[in-house]
């Protein structure tokens, strides 16, 4: 086995897939290119031996001013590179989060529809209990989840010094996991004053951020980040919004190199765990390329080439679906990120959609229940464009449209 893919061309047919979130092979090229030319630029000799150490903590300084310089001009904001803590991908960054600040029992807050893959982490891997929270086109709806808050807060445990927070809100606010949507910024205010309130840590699943497609022509600017809206300045500020970010999708998943940004008291704590104090920086060597990348505006160059890629893909899954679906639904076209979510009829199961698609079509998608923590959301699914080329988009569309008219005739 190469990679986790494999299985699209090893099994007895080829399986074109919607599901996969991650940058199309073509695109992984041309990031291992990048790559390549900065690896070859950082490599003197006089670097081998600090490459190759163990990594401050928090990753090396020059890392992080090159990665806080980036990220405030894609922004739009400041980022402040003291914020700033090297992870080893958005996936080790919230294990990180979630072993060190929680504990088995506490309450976890997540988005109806929420990542899947999250909510496996917070249940089975955290074993918090998880509670669900309505949503609309926007986002968390703000005024329900503090409902949420005063019904369960005699289950909220009671901060400590090592583990601050009285529950965990995991949320995904620009550019949402499954459905696109992004956080207006007066409900960014209001879920700001919300979490403190009720000693809540958000942690934003920040990954899409940077893929915006929105604007005359690249490079587009994202959506303010929530942890923006946590400011420093105000008498009641204390820090409870955690950013968590990674390269895995703007450049390549195999990297394993992300970045938390964090308020103080948060930093502290992990700086001083034994398991950030072991083995220092989660992601040394990579990072030293990647500062050097960043340093030639290599990563810069492909955010833009990648973003009118996504934009078109984009455009033609949109098309495809208003062209091929046989049944009346619903989408919101996003304006970033990887992926659309679908709402079909409530006849049209995706569990069982699925099961045809796979075998009949050789297409898959992701079944909707999967990213409900009620086991709800059957009648959904979430369509990837960042995975296939153009053609192979609106293929993939027409079949999954086949399926669903011969799911409906079945009835």
């Amino acid at each position: 086995m190469t990679t986790l893919f494999d299985y699209l061309s090893e099994s007895r047919k080829s399986i074109i897939s919607l599901l996969i979130g991650t940058p199309s092979v073509d695109l992984l090229h041309k990031a291992g290119q990048l790559m390549q030319k900065a690896s070859e630029e950082y490599h003197k000799e006089e670097s081998f031996a600090d490459a190759l150490q163990y990594g401050p903590k928090s990753g090396t300084l020059v890392f992080r001013k090159e990665l806080a310089k980036f990220l405030s001009e894609q922004y739009g904001s400041p980022v402040a590179c003291e914020d700033l803590l090297v992870n080893a991908g958005a996936s080790q960054g919230f294990h990180c989060i979630g072993s060190l600040l929680f504990q088995s029992g506490d309450l976890a807050f997540v988005e109806e529809p929420t990542y899947f893959i999250g909510l496996t982490a917070i249940e089975r891997d955290f074993g918090m209990n998880v509670i669900g929270i309505p949503t609309d086109e926007n986002g968390i709806v703000v005024d329900e989840l503090e409902k949420l808050f005063v019904q369960h807060g005699n289950q909220m445990r009671s901060a400590t010094e090592r583990k601050p927070f009285s529950a965990l809100l995991y949320c995904i606010p620009t550019f949402n996991n499954p459905t696109g949507s992004v956080l207006p910024a007066e409900r960014c205010k209001k879920l700001i004053k919300l979490v403190r309130k009720y000693n809540v840590l958000a942690v934003c699943d920040d990954v899409y951020n940077l893929l915006s497609y929105t604007g005359d022509k690249p490079p587009f600017l994202s959506p303010p980040r929530l942890f923006t809206f946590d400011d420093k300045t105000e008498p009641d500020y204390k820090g409870n919004v955690i950013s968590n970010g990674s390269f895995s999708k703007l450049l390549g998943p195999g990297l394993r190199l992300g970045w938390l940004e964090v308020p103080e008291r948060v930093h502290q704590i992990l700086e001083t765990s034994g398991y950030v104090r072991s083995g220092g920086c989660f992601n040394h060597y990579t990072s030293c390329i990647m500062a050097k990348a960043l340093q030639l505006n290599l990563v810069k160059e492909h955010l833009v080439f990648v973003q009118q890629i996504y934009s078109k893909r984009l455009d033609t899954l949109c098309s495809s679906l208003e062209k091929y679906m046989p049944c009346p639904f619903s989408y919101r076209k996003p304006s970033g990120g990887f992926f659309v979510w679908i709402v079909l009829p409530l006849e049209v199961d995706c569990d069982k959609l699925y099961d045809v698609c796979v075998e009949k079509y050789n297409v898959e998608f992701n079944k909707g229940s999967g990213f409900s923590a009620k086991g709800q959301l059957k009648n959904c699914m979430r369509l990837s464009f960042s995975f296939q080329d153009d053609d192979a988009i609106e293929d993939c569309v027409k079949k999954i449209s086949l399926a669903i008219k011969e799911v409906l005739d079945a009835k």
